[in-house]
């Protein structure tokens, strides 16, 4: 079974991630998705996890990438771990957010996600749920598709 899947809606990177670490070929992908992005600046990630992260080393290698450069990010979960852990990094970067799934509105505004973009999202959690083979208990049902 798989742990994360990842995929690029425009300029935002789109996870999925259950309570487990996730599998290197699956951070692979999410590392290729992240290294193809040509402007950082602009570039949006939106994770529902249901407790699951990167590890330390996972975490360097997006440091890596990023390096030391802002990204806009949000975590969709109810693992008061997770949303702590995120609260956490807001400190050294204002960007990141964390919002339980009854705040997905929220997360949006944060994420200055246009009405197109959400659609495109919307459509894109389908496939990803798919692909993940399971629902996770941190989205919103009505983004319980697949």
């Amino acid at each position: 079974m798989k742990t994360m899947v990842s995929t690029l809606v425009g300029n935002i990177i789109l996870v999925l991630h259950t309570d487990a670490l996730p599998r290197e070929e699956e951070w692979a992908k999410y590392i290729r998705l992240l290294s193809s992005i040509s402007e950082y600046s602009n570039a949006r990630s939106l994770v529902f996890t249901d407790g699951g992260a990167p590890s330390t080393k996972q975490r360097q290698q997006v440091n890596a990438i990023l390096a030391g450069r802002p990204g806009r990010a949000v975590a969709i979960s109810h693992n008061p771990l997770i949303r702590g852990a995120i609260t956490a990094l807001n400190m050294f970067n204002p960007l990141v957010r964390s919002y339980p799934p009854d705040k997905l509105a929220d997360a949006y505004a944060h994420l200055k996600l246009t009405t197109d973009e959400i659609a495109a999202i919307h459509q894109a959690l389908k496939g990803l749920y798919a692909e993940l083979g399971v629902r996770l208990k941190c989205a919103p049902p009505e983004l319980q598709l697949g």
